[in-house]
């Protein structure tokens, strides 16, 4: 005897997993539609296509990661490149929150790539240079 339920069983059950598909993939579609609709609304432009190659290829190579968190801050120019007493370079949003010390800054159409020690960070290049404590 097969433990496998008959033949019509098995036609139910396919039937129920194409349902639970379907749903699965509208849910995805519906959250899409979320994400895409709040970038439209955030009116933020996005990286250079030039740049975020450029960056891919830093990534790869330097095994970091990309991180776009300062993107949109820089673009309100709330963001900038702080400069220490003993030149150490920084990326600060806040007093609080701010980038491991800068290795290199690479400028590629309007945006800057900014390798940390840790990461790679793509901002605009409008953002000033600031002396920091």
């Amino acid at each position: 005897m097969s433990n496998q339920p008959p033949p019509a069983s098995r036609t139910n059950n396919n039937a129920n997993n194409n349902n639970n598909n379907n749903n699965n993939n509208n849910n995805n579609n519906n959250s899409n539609n979320a994400n895409n609709n709040a970038v439209a609304n955030a009116s933020y432009r996005l990286p250079s296509t030039l740049c975020m190659n450029h960056a891919i290829k830093l990534a790869i190579v330097e095994d970091k990661p990309i991180m776009l968190d300062y993107w949109t801050s820089s673009l309100d120019k709330s963001v900038v490149i702080g400069v220490g007493e003993n030149k150490e370079k920084l990326l600060v949003k806040s007093e609080d929150e701010y980038t491991s010390t800068i290795a290199k800054i690479f400028k590629v159409e309007t945006e800057y790539i900014i390798m940390t020690e840790n990461s790679i960070y793509i901002v605009s290049n409008d953002i000033p240079t600031k002396r920091i404590n």
